[in-house]
């Protein structure tokens, strides 16, 4: 099993550079004007980097250790079809995968688990057909609405109502079918998410209604792209998938980060016209480079060291990366709009001649970049907490 973990770290680490040095290879070759030395070499070393070390960590937490990955394919796709059951069915699905242990054979063995899949897939749901037909055919009802609603409101926001409005109606129909109470273990990350949701597609609609020709910079794409991520916010918020684990303290943390991670956003677009005393320069050039690294690092760390597991600090990393993304983005499209009034600049001092330019950035940056440097650095952070935490443990074995 070691050498099986080895040779897929050796794979993926090959994989993430090779691909890296091809996209970065048409990057530069279409770039104009061609960026400093210094700049390209960072982006040419750390990224990658980065990458490596946060995929060697997962596999290193899950692979060897994954009960999953120690059955067969058979074994594997009932054990993923049962973890998707309601408790109600659970013990149904437990004594299935127990007599699959007792089948002989590859093809007998693909035979009864695909039976059993077949025969998850049919069985009625909680409330019955009658009452989720119902609830479907309200989502769909809704759907058509928010469709109308917004066309007629603020055009270029069709896509994106529709397109939220579905996810998120497909969020009801499956908790209906799975007769799933909303529960709200942690409330006050979960108020803090679904309010930043809320607030990020309040902005948008302010921003289009009051500057109608930035909808050109929300093409169906990306605002299909922006109620994926809203919605998978919500839901992640919500309902709490059972992957992310149950520690309660990695929500809280990755909640505060987030807010510090706001405050640094605007007040690095606060300062960024000003010139403040020199003692206060001084501190700003030590503390405003490291807030990002310390806001995706340390929350993942600290829940990884607590819970002493990887997936404690994977669970605070998410929460980090799924109130960073609205947070910022609520925060991005007023901010442009009042700088490009003071002087025709966006938030980064560039003039431009539209100010949807702003919204375009803020899908880059908040929902494209950050995440992805979030979760890279919460990875990190969660292995290096889950391994500190295991070494400081006497006996232990791992």
């Amino acid at each position: 099993m070691r050498w099986t973990r080895r040779r897929f770290q050796t794979i993926t680490t090959w994989v993430v550079v090779v691909a890296w040095l091809v996209f970065y290879a048409v990057a530069v070759a279409t770039a104009d004007p061609l960026p400093p030395l210094e700049t390209a070499i960072a982006w040419l070393i750390m990224p990658p980097l980065l990458w490596v070390i946060a995929a060697r960590l997962v596999l290193h937490h899950w692979w060897a250790g994954s009960r999953v990955s120690a059955i067969d394919p058979p074994g594997r796709l009932l054990a993923v079809a049962v973890a998707a059951l309601p408790e109600r069915r659970r013990e149904w699905g437990r004594a299935m995968t127990a007599e699959l242990a007792e089948v002989q054979g590859r093809s007998a063995r693909w035979r009864f688990a695909l039976s059993s899949v077949g025969g998850l897939l049919l069985l009625p749901p909680a409330g019955g057909w009658p009452v989720l037909a119902l609830v479907a055919g309200v989502v769909v009802a809704s759907v058509a609405a928010a469709g109308s609603a917004a066309g007629a409101a603020v055009p270029g926001l069709r896509v994106f109502a529709v397109t939220f409005t579905a996810l998120a109606g497909a969020m009801v129909v499956l908790a209906v079918a799975r007769w799933r109470r909303p529960r709200l273990p942690v409330p006050a990350p979960t108020v803090l998410v679904t309010g930043a949701v809320a607030a990020s597609i309040a902005v948008t609609v302010i921003f289009l209604r009051q500057e109608p020709g930035a909808a050109q910079y929300l093409p169906p794409a990306a605002a299909i792209y922006l109620a994926a991520v809203l919605a998978g916010c919500l839901w992640i918020a919500l309902a709490g998938p059972r992957w992310l684990g149950a520690n309660r303290l990695a929500p809280h943390l990755g909640a505060a980060a987030a807010v510090v991670f706001a405050a640094w956003f605007l007040l690095i677009i606060r300062t960024e016209a000003t010139e403040p005393p020199l003692p206060l320069v001084l501190v700003l050039a030590v503390v405003l480079p490291l807030t990002p690294l310390a806001v995706f690092l340390v929350p993942a760390f600290a829940a990884g060291r607590a819970g002493r597991s990887f997936r404690s600090g994977l669970r605070a990393a998410v929460w980090t990366v799924i109130a960073v993304m609205p947070l910022t983005y609520a925060v991005w499209l007023p901010e442009g709009l009042r700088r490009h009034a003071i002087d025709g600049r966006a938030i980064d001092g560039e003039p431009v001649a539209a100010v949807g330019v702003n919204l375009a950035d803020a899908l880059v940056f908040c929902v494209g970049i950050f995440p992805v440097l979030g979760l890279t650095l919460g990875v990190i952070g969660a292995g290096l907490g889950a391994l500190t935490a295991r070494h400081a443990v006497p006996g232990d074995p791992s």
